[in-house]
């Protein structure tokens, strides 16, 4: 793989520019902060997305702005590839929008994952990389100063697991953890199954006794169907016996029910003769008070007393008219007195004629004054006149009206004793209907009793046929009861049966189910066994393996290229089992936290080149192998110590090697220099 050109539009510092990568060593030169480490950010996110926790849209996109894309252009195996990654700012978040890749000058649109895979195919990196971390890049192409020494000083475990992914042996931890989580789900199951098995022989015993208990029943089931059998035969023919007498019953039952239907009857009527009595005795005094009350009492015409009566109402209403006809001119006399009242005191406050608008005399003042007075004198006079004929009247009307009253009051004593007159004529007519009805329910029940006493004679013939019936009955309804009892006995013996069958199939099927688990669980124990004592242990020995393989030449490269680096001779390194480096110091361990800076950034470097090295030549698949990217990698380095580089770089034998450095004197040691300046948060490349 070699770059070719990177396109920034919208990252971070670059609003759009285009950075050319020639062949050979190459330097990105520019102050701390001149937007060196953006393009090698751009770069990763080209070839791999957004990486949670690592690189975000957040950290990309300029601000302020919508969307922003990266056009990264390399050779491949002679292949021509261009991909481009967009960003687009959301109301929420800032999310990776779909892409492309050119190889070749074929197009083909892509998600961010498609993208991915298409990248690690083209670089062939392993396809278990894809839901990984990028970490072949990182350690053969381009890694961060801080992360090559965050893997130097972190724990053994942190460092091995790191460098498992890196090499892609990660597989064998995962496998005996794996294998640990088996033998433990294995365990929990064989728990599982030694609780469920344990009591097998108990259940196998309980159906064994269930099963004789089925042939228990069986047993008396059959000693029972002789007795049943007989049972049934002895009600048959007591039944046969009752039909033989069942008619002469039915005869004897419809003569006991005539007999009472003719009981009740009786019974019935001589109630209705007594009711009927009762009733003519309280008719009759009924009878003889309303003869007495209309003894002596004559019956007028009461038409006449109607005739009189509607007279007397004509005359109160002639009359009541007259009344009214006095109190309305009474009323009329007395507005006219009010009115001439009235005339006469308006004329005293008049001074001007409305009509003629002349003033008004006193002499006419008084001429009208003298009218109206008059009028009032001969209003009273009419009035007192008025009033005599109006109370007149009105006694009148009360003479009337009691003479009315009085006629009311006789006729309604007339319509009274005209009542009473046709109540006795009702009465005798009730009277003598109930003497008929009498007469008519003595001869009913005469007639009843004779043919209630033919039937208790003919009844008497029939008591034997009766007591012969009951008793064949009672025999009948006692062998029944025995017959019933024994079919009791069977259908409980079969319920039994029908119980135990359930039973004793719920118990094959768990001792089916036990002698399964049992089965099992010896296979789970083989397992378990195989797992822990062989599987993980092989596990273990082939990890080994390939970490002692890796050791011995990451341990020599570290060490070769730690001393090309060190002006001091009296350090030196190595590496111990668990890929930690180790200082030496004039033959005495010492800790890195004694190391200057520029000797902490060669350990790192060292490493980091080691490092790079074995994977290129482990992982054969790989396509980086021409470039390598190195950021600040002369940090804290002394001018001696930035000779070396020279070495380093010649040493290195790379098509297309990048470095970031703000130092002038690495500008000697390429071949080529991109300086990047950034003024008013805009970065660009001179």
């Amino acid at each position: 793989m070699i770059l070719k050109s990177i396109r920034l539009c919208n990252i971070r510092s670059y609003i759009e520019q285009k950075i050319d990568f020639p062949d050979g060593s190459v330097v990105l030169s520019g102050d701390i902060g001149s937007g060196k480490s953006t393009i090698l950010l751009g770069i990763e996110f080209a070839l791999f997305g957004l990486k949670k926790g690592e690189l975000s849209g957040s950290s990309l996109l300029r601000h302020g702005k919508r969307e922003g894309s990266v056009e990264l252009h390399f050779e491949s195996d002679g292949r021509n590839i261009l991909i481009k990654r967009n960003l687009k700012r959301t109301n929420t978040d800032i999310k990776q929008d779909s892409g492309y890749i050119l190889i070749d000058g074929v197009k083909k649109d892509c998600t961010s994952e498609e993208l991915k895979a298409a990248v690690l195919d083209i670089l062939g990196y392993p396809k278990e990389f894809l839901k990984k971390k990028d970490f072949i890049y990182r350690y053969t192409v381009y890694t961060p100063q801080e992360d090559m020494k965050r893997i130097i000083y972190e724990d053994k475990d942190s460092r091995l697991d790191t460098l498992r992914k890196v090499f892609n042996i990660d597989k064998y931890k995962r496998i005996a953890e794996n294998s640990g989580i088996l033998s433990s789900l294995l365990r929990e199951k064989k728990r599982s199954l030694e609780g469920f098995t344990l009591d097998t022989e108990l259940k196998k015993t309980e159906l064994s006794k269930r099963k004789e208990d089925i042939f228990n029943s069986e047993q008396r089931a059959n000693e029972l169907l002789p007795k049943l059998e007989f049972a049934r035969n002895l009600v048959n023919e007591k039944r046969k016996e009752i039909e033989g007498i069942e008619s002469s019953i039915t005869i004897l039952n419809n003569l006991k029910k005539d007999f009472h239907v003719l009981e009740a009857g009786i019974m019935g009527r001589n109630e209705h003769f007594r009711i009927n009595a009762s009733r003519a005795l309280l008719v009759e005094r009924s009878l003889e008070a309303l003869k007495k009350e209309l003894d002596g009492k004559d019956i007028a015409d009461i038409s006449v007393l109607a005739e009189l009566i509607l007279k007397k109402e004509g005359e109160i209403i002639q009359m009541e008219k007259q009344h009214r006809d006095s109190i309305r001119k009474i009323q009329e006399i007395k507005s006219g007195i009010s009115f001439s009242i009235g005339q006469s005191e308006k004329i005293e406050s008049v001074g001007v004629c409305p009509l003629c608008e002349q003033n008004v005399s006193h002499e006419h003042k008084s001429s009208i004054k003298a009218r109206e007075e008059q009028k009032v004198r001969e209003f009273e006079e009419e009035m007192k006149s008025l009033s005599a004929a109006e109370k007149e009247l009105e006694s009148k009307l009360v003479i009337l009206r009691k003479e009315k009253d009085s006629l009311r009051k006789k006729e309604a004593e007339f319509s009274l004793v005209l009542h009473k007159k046709k109540s006795i004529e009702e009465k005798s007519s009730e009277i003598a209907k109930i003497n008929s009805l009498q007469e008519q329910i003595r001869n009913e029940i005469s007639s009843m009793l004779e043919k209630k006493n033919s039937i208790a004679e003919t009844i008497k013939e029939f008591e034997e046929s009766e007591k012969t019936y009951k008793k064949s009955k009672s025999e009948l309804d006692s062998l029944m009861r025995n017959e019933k009892e024994i079919e009791i006995d069977m259908a409980r013996i079969e319920r039994e049966k029908e119980i135990t069958m359930g039973v004793i199939f719920r118990l094959q099927e768990e001792v089916t189910a036990k002698e399964l688990g049992m089965k099992e669980l010896g296979k789970i124990i083989n397992i378990e066994n195989w797992t822990n004592d062989f599987f993980v242990n092989l596990v273990g020995t082939i990890e080994k393996h390939a970490f002692v393989q890796i050791h011995g030449e990451f341990g020599s490269l570290f060490k070769e290229w730690f001393d090309m680096l060190m002006e001091d001779e009296s350090l030196s390194v190595r590496l111990d089992d668990e890929f930690s480096p180790v200082i030496e110091q004039n033959g005495y361990e010492t800790s890195t936290d004694n190391l200057s800076g520029g000797e902490k950034t060669s350990l790192a470097l060292a490493y980091r080149l080691a490092l790079n090295k074995v994977i290129n030549d482990i992982v054969s698949t790989i396509r980086t192998k021409d470039m390598i990217i190195l950021d600040e990698p002369t940090d804290g380095f002394s001018s001696e110590q930035l000779d070396k580089m020279r070495e380093v770089i010649e040493q290195l034998g790379m098509k297309q090697i990048i470095i970031v450095s703000h130092e002038g004197k690495i500008e000697s040691f390429v071949q080529h220099v991109i300086r990047i300046s950034k003024e008013g948060h805009v970065s660009s490349v001179f």
